[in-house]
């Protein structure tokens, strides 16, 4: 059970990050390759003993706004990403996961649309009480799962 959920929960972060890529960027994209991709990476992924992935909102829109538009864009961070867990992991592990907290507060703040909370007025009722509902019930229950099923 707990896979599945695991499985819902990173194809709606996939699906959300695409959404989001795609208004940023003004380009549209194959959210049904993306699900077949992503589903048969992870499936690969599991076959040899890996962890299975989804595509991260706040490291996608950080590529956006740097100016990253292509696939070499996201190839490098990717290759980044594996050259520092394969040959510096050692050094990695000696960050404070309290360091790590802090950069992940600022890509929040940082990425974060603050005029969605001053423009709620002139949102549909709908998409308020999604965004609100799925605050809260992450926050309460501490699980995203849940708060992107209530969502």
């Amino acid at each position: 059970p707990y896979s599945a959920g695991l499985a819902v929960v990173g194809l709606l972060e996939s699906m959300m990050t695409a959404t989001i890529v795609d208004d940023l960027t003004d380009t549209p994209s194959d959210k049904n390759r993306e699900c077949k991709g992503q589903g048969i990476a992870n499936i690969g992924a599991g076959l040899l003993g890996g962890m299975a992935g989804c595509a991260m909102i706040g490291q996608s829109i950080i590529n956006v706004k740097s100016g990253g538009r292509g696939r070499l864009s996201t190839f490098s961070a990717g290759l980044f990403l594996l050259i520092l867990i394969v040959f510096l992991g050692d050094w990695l592990k000696m960050i404070p996961m309290a360091a790590l907290v802090a950069v992940m507060i600022m890509v929040s703040i940082g990425t974060f649309s603050w005029d969605s909370i001053r423009n709620l007025k002139h949102h549909p009722l709908s998409t308020n009480l999604v965004m609100v509902a799925t605050v809260v019930v992450v926050v309460a229950t501490h699980n995203l799962a849940i708060g992107v099923f209530v969502g």
